[in-house]
């Protein structure tokens, strides 16, 4: 039996919008979600969305744009996304 990779995502709301928006792991609020899932992601809109924590955006390796303005972030690290090219994080309080 092979075990699919997971990504550790603690914050409800960010986890929330990745299950409804078919990037989860089909099973609401167990902090994770498939890695094969995100990983290819190019683009993440995730803004005005009530998010503390986006833990587990280190594995969005493709992303190319994260809009994530709007939220309670008190920390972002992108520094494992290299292919990042636009980013929108405003009135946060980072």
């Amino acid at each position: 039996m092979t075990l699919a990779q997971q990504t550790y995502v603690p914050d409800d709301f960010f986890e929330a919008y990745l299950e409804a928006n078919g990037m989860g792991d089909g099973i609401g609020f167990n902090d994770s979600v498939l890695t094969s899932n995100i990983n290819t992601v190019g683009g993440l809109y995730v803004s005005n969305k009530f998010i503390a924590d986006l833990t587990g955006i280190e594995d969005f390796t493709a992303l190319t744009v994260l809009h994530c303005d709007q939220n309670q972030l008190g920390s972002l690290d992108i520094s494992n996304i290299t292919s990042l090219t636009e980013l929108h994080c405003n009135l946060n309080q980072l």
